[in-house]
């Protein structure tokens, strides 16, 4: 497996590009922006999907360019439809370029639901907090989380915004610390990785939150 994470757009949103260099398949997720910079990134392989960890317009502004172009399923979970059209501030998808309308997805992501691409295989955790329908990705076999903004290095997700419930944040990051390894790999949504076991030390906000 080849991992590429490409911060995309004004809030350096984290587009990860997941690549099957052995069957030539690849899977970006949360394409915000910044499209021509996601095309370099899957350039000889074949897309096979598209993946929105959460319906905030910085991380779906892209779909629909990509989707149009490449024909390929749109996966996002029910509970954030709701928020794929939602610029959350009055203008604010000018500033980040976002090609909207987004579509509808194609195929629903839930948790426990396993996505392949290629042989790589991915398990979709369902970990509201930051949105109803905020999903990370499991990538166990490689060490590695893709998990939207549930966590951040050295702090959590927003639970002020729309959709946002803060005892739904507490529950799902109890999960993902209990659940996963202390050197799981953490692709954030914005900024830089970290690893569970970091996390797990240094968080301020789970120490006060958990």
């Amino acid at each position: 497996m080849m991992l590429k994470v490409i911060p995309v757009g004004i809030l350096s949103v984290n587009c990860s590009v997941i690549l099957d260099e052995e069957e030539g398949k690849a899977l970006v997720i949360d394409p915000g922006a910044d499209t021509e910079r996601i095309e370099e990134a899957i350039y000889g392989f074949e897309l096979e999907a598209i993946i929105c960890t959460h319906g905030h317009i910085d991380h779906v502004g892209q779909v629909k360019t990509l989707k149009e172009k490449y024909r390929v399923p749109f996966y996002m979970h029910r509970s954030d439809l709701f928020l794929i059209n939602d610029p959350i501030w009055p203008g604010f998808e000018k500033q980040i370029g976002c090609a909207l309308p987004c579509p509808e997805p194609d195929e629903l992501l839930e948790d426990g639901r396993e996505i392949k691409v290629g042989s790589i295989r991915l398990e979709v955790l369902h970990t509201p907090g930051h949105t109803p329908g905020l999903c990370c990705l499991y990538i166990k076999d490689h060490g590695v989380l893709i998990a939207g903004d549930l966590l951040f290095r050295g702090s959590v997700g927003r639970w002020d915004l729309p959709g946002g419930n803060l005892e739904d944040l507490k529950k799902s990051l109890a999960r993902v610390f209990k659940e996963l390894p202390d050197d799981t790999l953490v692709i954030c949504g914005h900024y830089e990785e970290t690893t569970i076991g970091h996390e797990r030390v240094f968080n301020p906000y789970l120490r006060s939150l958990l």
